[in-house]
């Protein structure tokens, strides 16, 4: 089984019309009937139903026709990145806190190294953990997973924020049974912010309060600044709101546990180039926490 003939096979399931796939391809179309005569000898399987009217895949043709998109992406994506001699282009995820605090700092330093060209995904820890298992990512950096691949980690310290009106006329600090009280914005369960508040709404079935939930740091932000409840929040990312009055850091008598982003994925293939961008974001984010040491800190493993 080699290339040509899954190529072959693949535009012919597409196009349906032997002639057609011929001239997409630039073959006859005895080429093209012998490219995939020989693919059904050497995967010993019928993948054209040749009693049907029209044209019809078996199953086991409509199975291989699967695959062989993916053999036609796979080599496209290698031979973008073979022929890009100008420039090494890489993709990293990037985890919400890190895209809004030293992920711009990053983005820069590609941009003005000249060799690198960076995509950049963001998105929750459980998004880029399906991108890294679908091989898009060549780095990712995330709250949870396994950090071998790192030597250096943002540490964001995490607390209760609300709206001034929404713990009006309260005691502070307030202590647990209190905060449950309120009103909650909370991450969905997949969040690793949601594991250290999950007592918030387990040990509270009577629901004394609503329970919001955002699917996103910037839309729980949005939240809390409209007065939907408190929520607990890597305190960065509402520093300027809390500066400004407009949010409120809520005193708690029990400290919530820092969220820790580092990087959790490298591509190995790749690893050269890979470890050109793990300095640049290191430089990132040193600097970036030179600049905003009242909720963060960077730290050397």
């Amino acid at each position: 089984m080699n290339f040509k003939q899954l190529e072959a096979f693949y535009w012919l399931s597409q196009f349906g019309n032997h002639r057609q796939t011929a001239e997409f391809l630039g073959l006859t179309q005895p080429a093209v009937s012998a490219r995939i005569h020989s693919l059904e000898k050497d995967l010993g399987k019928t993948l054209i139903d040749r009693d049907a009217q029209g044209f019809v895949l078996t199953d086991q043709g409509l199975e291989v026709a699967e695959f062989a998109v993916q053999f036609l992406n796979l080599r496209e994506a290698m031979m973008g990145r073979l022929q890009d001699k100008k420039k090494r282009r890489l993709t990293v995820g990037l985890a919400g806190m890190a895209t809004l605090t030293w992920g711009p700092l990053l983005r820069d330093a590609a941009d003005a190294d000249g060799e690198i060209m960076l995509d950049i995904y963001s998105g929750s820890d459980l998004q880029l953990r399906g991108f890294v298992e679908a091989g898009t990512l060549d780095a990712a950096f995330t709250a949870s997973g396994d950090r071998v691949c790192a030597d250096f980690a943002v540490q964001y310290d995490v607390g209760w924020v609300a709206h001034p009106d929404v713990i009006a006329g309260r005691s502070l600090p307030m202590p647990p049974e209190e905060l449950r009280a309120l009103p909650l914005v909370l991450y969905p369960k997949t969040s690793p912010l949601f594991n250290p508040v999950a007592e918030y709404v387990e040990e509270m079935r009577d629901q004394p309060a609503p329970r919001h939930y955002g699917n996103s740091l910037a839309t729980i932000c949005d939240m809390v600044r409209n007065g939907y409840g408190a929520s607990a929040l890597a305190l960065t990312a509402l520093e300027q709101d809390i500066a400004a009055g407009r949010v409120v850091e809520i005193p708690a008598t029990e400290p919530l546990p820092p969220l820790v982003v580092a990087c959790t994925h490298a591509n190995r293939a790749r690893r050269k180039q890979v470890d050109t961008v793990l300095g640049l974001a290191r430089e990132a984010a040193l600097a970036w926490c030179a600049e905003h040491g009242r909720y963060a800190s960077f730290t050397d493993l």
